[in-house]
């Protein structure tokens, strides 16, 4: 146990991760990670974190978080133990806490942490067994990575798995050798749980026709995830000659592909752009509902979270639309924080303040607002005053997005259409590129 965490310490810890931290439940696997890392401290030397969530689906939830407390305090490392409030509504109860969990760990990771998993290869197997019932593809039976994202999190932290190759009769010998103390999750007995079924009457079932069952998921899973960086590679090449302007895709070279490398490389648009991949049959529906619908059409195809919209043979993906009052005007009073807009979208100074005459930024009245019909600005660069509404048709901007431009208003007056153009009597001299 010692020595596979410390060859996967030595290959993968560099100068950039300055603090370990553990997702710790306080059952057997996570205990002995966390067991392994104090020990390995003089290798590492680096401080080490606990995050416990306490879901609140347990009676025995408090005591739970009482022996974290404890457990900290014998090792004399940090620790935190985040409460939160599972949505039991959700189809799945498990994914619910799973997504409750993530958010909460992620409410703790700051840069230069890295997250420890306490995964083993049993894990492994009945999440490849779960996703191959539910019908996934490649990328789901790759299973878990030794090295992947977390989940949600937008600092591109890492979570690190070093027990996934370990079985689970290691990390009870090594618990028990070790004397340590751990707790049992009562939910592990509910048959009810689609992972407990596997593992109480599936896996034994497997393992007694197939001692090596087990192991060979593993490895079939490390094969799958090959497979999917492959694909991943080809999307990148199909990406390159059918993406278009706006981050949207081009549906007549999209149509020139096989069905295969259509939905591959809309899959890899889709994570290109930090949205929920849909169900198989969901982008057969996408292709055909929306990519195929009649010319004077303006569908509208959505999952969870994510909507698409076609303009002009091109396909767009994004969150949902929030619906907004589009005669609202927002003063900018702190021109040295970011501005938060009725849409959602987060306005950053340095950012907008690019190509305006520092004169004006600095003392003038600065507001955001929208189209209302009839604006005309001058870009920079151009002789004359041009309608707005011409200069977004002509640009190629989608009917969705033209009443969700911010615009800039310096004392009232028209300065800038962000992320397009600068009026020429605002702009500054010395860089007059659009915002």
């Amino acid at each position: 146990m010692l020595t596979t965490v410390k060859k996967f310490i030595q290959q993968h810890l560099n100068s950039k991760i300055q603090r370990l931290v553990v997702a710790y439940s306080g059952g057997v696997d996570s205990h002995v990670l966390l067991d392994v890392l104090v020990a390995l401290q003089h290798l590492h030397q680096r401080p080490i974190k606990v995050i416990h969530v306490h879901h609140g689906l347990s009676q025995y939830a408090d005591d739970w978080a009482n022996h974290v407390q404890q457990t900290a305090q014998h090792y004399q490392i940090d620790y935190v133990i985040k409460c939160v409030q599972v949505n039991q509504q959700q189809a799945s109860l498990e994914d619910a806490a799973r997504q409750a969990r993530y958010q909460a760990i992620n409410q703790e990771l700051i840069r230069g942490d890295v997250l420890f998993l306490a995964h083993h290869q049993q894990d492994q197997a009945e999440t490849f067994l779960l996703r191959l019932l539910r019908g996934t593809g490649v990328k789901g039976l790759g299973a878990m990575g030794v090295i992947s994202p977390v989940l949600f999190n937008q600092l591109s932290i890492q979570a690190w798995r070093p027990l996934l190759g370990i079985t689970k009769a290691q990390i009870l010998s090594y618990a028990q050798q070790r004397q340590l103390v751990w707790i049992e999750d009562d939910s592990n007995t509910d048959d009810s749980l689609g992972r407990n079924y596997l593992r109480h009457h599936i896996v034994p079932v497997l393992q007694q026709r197939w001692p090596q069952a087990l192991d060979k998921i593993g490895a079939a899973s490390q094969r799958l995830q090959e497979a999917e960086q492959l694909l991943q590679d080809l999307a990148a090449i199909d990406y390159q000659q059918v993406q278009d302007k706006f981050d949207s895709l081009n549906i007549s070279r999209l149509a020139e592909l096989s069905e295969a490398r259509r939905h591959n490389v809309m899959r890899y648009w889709l994570q290109q752009l930090g949205l929920n991949l849909p169900e198989y049959q969901q982008l057969v529906k996408l292709w055909s509902e929306v990519c195929l619908a009649k010319d004077d059409a303006q569908p509208l195809y959505y999952w969870p979270t994510v909507e698409v919209r076609r303009y002009r043979q091109c396909l767009f993906a994004m969150r949902p639309l929030l619906a907004f009052d589009k005669k609202t005007s927002v003063i900018w009073h702190n021109k040295q924080q970011t501005l938060l807009l009725p849409t959602g979208q987060i306005l950053e100074p340095i950012q907008v303040q690019q190509g305006i005459a520092a004169q004006y930024w600095q003392n003038g009245q600065i507001s955001i607002g929208y189209r209302q019909g009839g604006e005309k600005i001058r870009p920079v660069g151009r002789q004359h005053h041009h309608d707005l509404k011409k200069l977004l048709q002509a640009e190629g901007v989608p009917t969705w997005q033209r009443e969700r431009i911010p615009l800039l208003y310096i004392n009232q007056q028209l300065a800038a259409v962000l992320g397009y153009w600068i009026a020429q009597e605002f702009a500054s001299t010395e860089d007059t590129h659009c915002v």
